[in-house]
């Protein structure tokens, strides 16, 4: 009788708790659950955003690559879809800022270097390294070209990755020459085919740049 009033306590025990405890713990368990399996399905949206993403940068640089090779219009504004389909699709993507590079690029070659600075601006204040290093160097390209060679040279002051060095240290000596400063430009210059000479970079434009200064300083 003992061993069953015990079983009987036991169960009335486990009764009581039940009435107290069991539903939040039936909520608990349902949480956890739809945690997991939101976070799979979580996953698996990622996954397939992700390679949504992935195809359209790759049919954006087919587009892109054929239309600065051979300076097709049809082309050019296939790629200038792609990389605003890309930007309003998968904006907070690092496939985003690929297409705004190439949006700025579209558009300096097109003479329109405010839209290229307005693309490039927001690359530099958003992007992470190295998007953002890109950004600032074509900025400054870009900037010069609007003949705002001052805020070139305060983007290119400091070079903020060994990498990036040759094309800095090529902006800062193309803001240097349109200021007429011949002499700080062809440092600059010789400064950036040393960088580029160690990381192995082709430096023929560079050097016809530097050449012409000696050239110039020659005459």
């Amino acid at each position: 009788m003992t061993e069953l009033r015990t079983d009987e306590e036991q169960a009335e025990m486990l009764k009581r708790w039940w009435d107290e405890n069991g539903k939040s713990t039936l909520i608990a368990i349902v949480l956890v659950a739809a945690g997991w399996l939101g976070w799979n399905y979580y996953q698996t949206q990622q996954q397939t955003t992700g390679e949504a993403a992935s195809a359209l940068y790759s049919s954006l640089t087919e587009k892109a690559s054929a239309a600065i090779m051979s300076g097709n219009e049809a082309a050019q504004q296939e790629a200038i879809a792609l990389a605003e389909q890309l930007k309003s699709d998968f904006g907070k993507s690092t496939y985003s800022q690929f297409a705004s590079l190439f949006l700025a690029r579209f558009a300096a070659d097109n003479g329109d270097m405010n839209s290229a600075a307005a693309e490039l601006r927001a690359l530099v204040d958003s992007a992470e390294a190295p998007i953002k290093y890109l950004a600032t160097a074509r900025l400054a390209d870009v900037l010069v070209e609007l003949d705002d060679t001052d805020a070139a040279l305060a983007l290119v002051s400091d070079v903020p990755d060994p990498a990036y060095a040759p094309q800095y240290l090529e902006a800062r000596g193309d803001a240097l020459f349109r200021k007429g400063d011949r002499a700080a430009a062809r440092v600059a210059y010789q400064e950036a085919l040393d960088a580029a000479a160690v990381l192995g970079v082709d430096t023929q434009l560079l050097q016809r740049k530097s050449d012409f200064l000696i050239a110039a300083e020659d005459a």
